[in-house]
């Protein structure tokens, strides 16, 4: 029996888990992680240590303090950090952040 000639069209690595990745559901999970950890990142380790939660929706960051009187700081400054936010993401990942 004749093996019949095996077609081959290399597709590399990247591309593939490029394909893999856009996929609706994994971009989005991967995109809530971006998000949370960019938190961490602009944020520093004092706030850090401060939020209880962060939660990610509908282009909404929700975020839980600890402290009353950091939260209510942080809510005067939600503009500032937004823009920075979204320059760390490198785009228009954030539209509106719920700090309590």
């Amino acid at each position: 029996m004749k093996n019949p000639k095996r077609n081959f069209n290399p597709i590399s690595l990247k591309n593939i888990l490029k394909s893999f990745v856009t996929q609706k559901s994994l971009q989005k999970g991967i995109t809530n992680v971006r998000v949370c950890n960019a938190w961490k990142d602009v944020m520093g380790e004092n706030v850090s240590k401060y939020t209880t939660q962060i939660r990610f929706s509908r282009k909404t960051l929700i975020v839980g303090i600890k402290s009353a009187a950091l939260a209510m700081e942080l809510s005067y400054k939600k503009d500032m950090i937004l823009e920075k936010m979204n320059e760390h993401l490198n785009g228009e990942y954030i539209n509106k952040i719920i700090i309590h």
